[in-house]
């Protein structure tokens, strides 16, 4: 009996080791001792970092098409089931992108009672954020570089348009939190001295988290990080080709990319099944390569500077620290061979020359080589402040001060100036739901704010045959058009079929570049 209790103690043992190498590798099992100091400091990032994300997060209307798509997809798959293929309020399929995030608006919906608001939309992206922020944190922690992982962490949080797109419901935040997750579990696994559990555990979650990205975005989950990958590997090599022969037979591919299909593949497959082809049609050809390269006559293509331009802005303010930080890493030898600073740097860049390559570009896009140049900045950070023993103190209060600067301005930002932007697309929708309960009629109008808030039951219709069926219905129905439709319908109707009821250009904060007009049929 008692070799048997003895046994079962030495085999626990072995498995709470294992799980303790996984969850606490290098150092907090070298320093068990700084363990509170660094749960402080994660503590203090949470604090901060949830006056910046969270705060006042649902006080604001939804104000974009995407967050009003995720809205409108979220509530159907509420109201209706329809979790494999989500729909919009008008019945038509979402396939321009896959469901993973408009399943998660709609779980947070079923949790306050069924009803999808700003809130639901925007918390994963709020989320995501805070988990990019910690996990740079933890990464510093778990290389021996805590110091350079509390800067990367800040440097992240405080890049003015990672900030606000914590506000924003869009799938960039989850899929950049997606994409850092599978790289910084890949560099942890691949440590020297890593234990052959701990390599595969950290390899296992790795290629998880770019299923996952894959669910939430598409293909492009896997081509940044491919390309984050190459790039690091040059860094490290060169062009001894030699060395790439040696990360090939060590490499997890072989059982990693099977377990990465096994997840992200059957939706994939049975959607396209249900929708007979039209997830390879719209979402793969159309969303991702003809988008990408410039196909679409939709779309405006931007030139391949556009990201560098943007950077400046939206990676204030420490895109005025970049250039003097690449000049010190060009002139001092041992920050060139720091292996993360490199791999920081070519984080960034990799993902920055890839998308300059596409024709449609968004600033949205570059939010995954954010991290990476978070890292790079964070490693210069740490060395600088080896050398400047004197500074140190003068270093950590400026900090301090700035983060706090940076603080109250962005609590002033969100809760005073976002909330007189808003556009009034709640009021008018509240004016067309006073007076009918029936179908509103959008005729090549794509407004997906305006669905949201008016609600079902609503229609798109394209031709000006099916707009004279609604206007000869004999009750009156709702009918929005752009401005310019609004010119000549009289050539398509009859003349006496509609009259004016209001423009979305005579409200304050109404849309004045793509105004619409909302017309009412007579009626018979």
């Amino acid at each position: 009996m008692k070799d048997e209790i003895e046994s079962g103690r030495v085999k626990l043992v072995g498995i709470l080791s294992t799980v303790r190498a996984f969850l606490y590798p290098s150092s907090f099992i070298l320093h068990p001792s700084s363990f509170p100091r660094h749960t402080l400091i994660a503590c203090g990032l949470i604090a901060f970092c949830g006056v910046l994300f969270f705060f006042d997060l649902g006080g604001r209307e939804l104000t974009s098409s995407h967050e009003a798509r995720a809205a409108q997809n979220a509530q159907t798959i509420l109201d209706e089931g329809h979790w494999l293929v989500p729909r919009l309020f008008d019945r038509h399929l979402e396939l321009q992108k896959p469901p993973l995030f408009y399943w998660l608006v709609a779980l947070i919906g079923r949790l306050q009672g069924g009803q999808v608001d700003g809130w639901s939309v925007r918390l994963p992206a709020a989320l995501s954020a805070l988990g990019c922020v910690i996990w740079l944190y933890l990464l510093g922690v778990w290389s021996d570089r805590p110091r350079a992982g509390f800067l990367a962490a800040i440097v992240l949080a405080t890049c003015v348009h990672f900030t606000w797109m914590a506000h924003v419901g869009r799938i960039d935040m989850p899929l950049t939190f997606a994409i850092a997750f599978a790289l910084g579990a890949f560099h942890l696994g691949n440590r020297a001295g890593s234990p052959l559990a701990t390599r595969c555990l950290w390899h296992f979650a790795g290629y998880t988290a770019l299923a996952l990205g894959v669910l939430l975005k598409g293909p492009i989950a896997l081509v940044l990080p491919a390309c984050v990958a190459i790039a690091c590997a040059f860094a490290r090599h060169g062009f001894v080709w030699q060395n790439y022969l040696g990360d090939l037979r060590a490499t997890t591919l072989w059982w990693g990319v099977p377990w990465l299909l096994l997840v992200a593949t059957p939706w994939f497959v049975w959607a396209n099944y249900q929708t007979e082809n039209q997830v390879w049609e719209v979402f793969f050809w159309y969303h991702n390569v003809e988008r990408g390269l410039g196909g679409s006559e939709n779309l405006a293509a931007h030139p391949w500077w556009f990201y560098a331009a943007r950077s400046a802005i939206d990676l204030l303010p420490w895109s005025l620290v970049l250039p003097p930080a690449l000049w010190w890493f060009w002139r001092r030898q041992d920050l060139r061979q720091d292996s993360i600073a490199k791999a920081g740097l070519a984080w960034f860049i990799a993902i920055t020359v890839f998308l300059s390559l596409m024709r449609f570009k968004r600033a949205d896009y570059l939010l995954p080589a954010y991290p990476g140049f978070a890292i790079f900045l964070g490693i210069c950070g740490d060395r600088l402040l080896e050398f400047a023993d004197n500074a140190k103190r003068a270093f950590w209060v400026s900090l301090g001060l700035g983060l706090a600067a940076y603080g109250i301005g962005w609590l002033v930002f969100i809760g005073w100036f976002t909330r007189g932007s808003e556009p009034p697309y709640r009021l008018i929708a509240q004016e067309i739901r006073t007076q009918t309960n029936r179908p509103v009629i959008f005729f090549r109008a794509e407004s997906h704010v305006l669905h949201f808030h008016i609600g079902k039951p609503l229609d798109t219709i394209l031709e000006w045959e099916n707009l004279a069926i609604w206007a000869d219905r004999p009750f009156p129905v709702y009918i929005v058009m752009p401005e310019a439709c609004a010119r000549e319908w009289q050539e398509h109707l009859r003349t006496d079929a509609l009259e004016e009821v209001l423009r979305t250009a005579d409200y304050p904060g109404g849309q004045r570049d793509r105004p619409l007009v909302v017309f009412r049929s007579r009626g018979r």
